[in-house]
């Protein structure tokens, strides 16, 4: 998926989206791998496992739409050294990375995903 097409996907979340967080591991570099393990004897249990960007150790996905540290995670990945903020109040969230413009959602998580996209969209040389 286009980092911009997740952006997308990102301003009209209403909530915590699992789908979302896979979108955005696969953009943050974290490798999908499927094993079988034998349960019972004969039945075998698929079981996916996620590999860390660095090293390739197995991983759990971060939860970037449902919780602030691992989207400050993803920001910190994605715009090293970056600076910003994030405020919330009854309405949703609102997040600021760097020189960049302020991105609003329906989470304080989700707006702060969005400004990292966002910034990392921004650093990438324009398609020709």
């Amino acid at each position: 998926m286009a980092i911009s097409d997740l952006i997308l996907q990102l301003q009209h979340a209403k909530e915590p989206n699992k789908e979302l967080d896979i979108s955005i591991g696969i953009v943050m570099g974290y490798k999908r791998h499927v094993t079988t393990d034998k349960e019972n004897g004969s039945e075998q249990e698929r079981k996916v496992v996620w590999l860390y960007p660095d090293n390739g150790d197995e991983s759990s996905l971060p939860a970037f739409t449902a919780k602030l540290d691992d989207a400050y995670l993803l920001a910190q990945s994605l715009a090293p050294g970056c600076v910003g903020g994030v405020s919330w109040d009854s309405q949703g969230g609102t997040a600021k990375i760097d020189d960049g413009p302020y991105f609003t959602a329906h989470t304080p998580a989700l707006a702060l995903c969005i400004a990292a996209l966002s910034a990392k969209l921004q650093k990438e040389p324009a398609a020709k």
